[in-house]
């Protein structure tokens, strides 16, 4: 495990949280925190170097099986999703539907993690809404084990890549604004190059991680990658919306990945801090689950007419979700996962 990949998670499933808290307060309707949707770009991203650094060895070596490889990744994603969809469905939120038959196609697609594939805001955020990117997560675990031979060089992936890029920023320019959101932001198919982009840089990472790097090196190479990040991030606004989606932040996040992973600079001594660490951990947890409780405040709020400054709402209801999210790891992710996998890899 790298500790210092693992703590980025919680910062970015942070910038996930603050992109969402405009439900709260008009104040988050600024740029600064609205942009954090990029957290889920650097999840793709991030889900492509772990997965490769996890697997392709083992796979390669068929020291697994695509079998257990799939039980795995299923283990991890589907037991919360489900749980956090009934309670979606119990709370009687997030899906319009005209009739039951209109309900349950959306709950099956939801169930099933298909929802994504069709460009209606009212399937892929229907129920608990941010699960839209689990069905893009799905789509790269089944291909991964097909990749195995392209990723045996860095140039073969780059094959596959660079055609599949330049087909994806041409689609993207030519599509109308009100459809960009269904077709290049929560798509699977058009989120594919994101992943493989991490999956290139576990590449960079096996060439550079026997390198005699110094602590002063390493250090600034975090803190100019994390410039750098801040550089896109802060100006994003210049850049048609499309492309900030996907293609836009794939260099930036890229070197911000390939930094940390190395674990040489001060940066990523802060990073492996055992409570980020652990705020990576949960971040799966915190991710299915910050949603549920910003959007039952903010309706709490609307019905009682009773506002609470957000500068001290938000910090509670952060804290409540950080509870949340642990109590969620502890005893029921982790718990179904291994249950999971014991029962399948009999």
């Amino acid at each position: 495990m790298i500790n210092t990949l693992t703590s980025l998670r919680f910062l970015f499933a942070m910038m996930i949280f603050g992109a969402h808290c405009y439900v709260i307060d008009s104040f988050f309707d600024a740029h600064f925190f609205k942009e954090g949707f990029v957290g889920v770009s650097f999840f793709f991203v991030l889900s492509g170097f772990i997965i490769a650094y996890n697997y392709q060895h083992k796979l390669q070596e068929n020291k697994i099986s695509k079998r257990t490889f799939w039980v795995a990744r299923i283990a991890r994603v589907y037991p919360l999703h489900w749980l956090t969809l009934f309670i979606a469905v119990i709370l009687g939120n997030y899906v319009v539907a005209s009739d039951c038959m209109d309900w349950l196609k959306h709950f099956l697609a939801s169930f099933t993690l298909t929802n994504a594939y069709i460009p209606k805001a009212d399937y892929f955020f229907s129920f608990n809404s941010p699960s839209w990117s689990l069905c893009c997560e799905q789509l790269f675990y089944f291909c991964f084990p097909f990749l195995i031979p392209l990723a045996k060089t860095y140039k073969r992936l780059l094959y596959l890549f660079i055609p599949i890029a330049i087909i994806v920023v041409t689609g993207m320019y030519f599509t109308p604004e009100d459809e960009i959101k269904g077709y290049w932001y929560v798509n699977p198919v058009t989120r594919f190059p994101d992943f493989i982009v991490g999956m290139l840089l576990f590449h960079l990472y096996n060439f550079l991680k026997n390198k005699h790097i110094t602590s002063r090196q390493g250090s600034a190479m975090e803190i100019i990658s994390v410039l750098f990040f801040l550089s896109f991030y802060l100006f994003a606004s210049e850049i048609p919306k499309v492309y900030r989606y996907s293609c836009y932040y794939w260099l930036p996040v890229a070197m911000v990945l390939i930094s940390f992973s190395l674990q040489k600079g001060v940066l990523s001594r802060i990073l492996s801090n055992r409570l980020l660490v652990t705020g990576g951990e949960i971040s799966y947890s915190f991710y299915l689950i910050h949603l549920f409780v910003l959007l039952l405040y903010a309706e709490w709020q609307k019905e009682t007419n009773f506002k609470i400054a957000w500068y001290i709402s938000i910090p509670v209801l952060f804290c409540i979700i950080i509870l949340l999210s642990l109590l969620s790891y502890r005893y029921f992710e982790k718990p179904m996962n291994q249950k999971i996998k014991s029962l399948f890899n009999k």
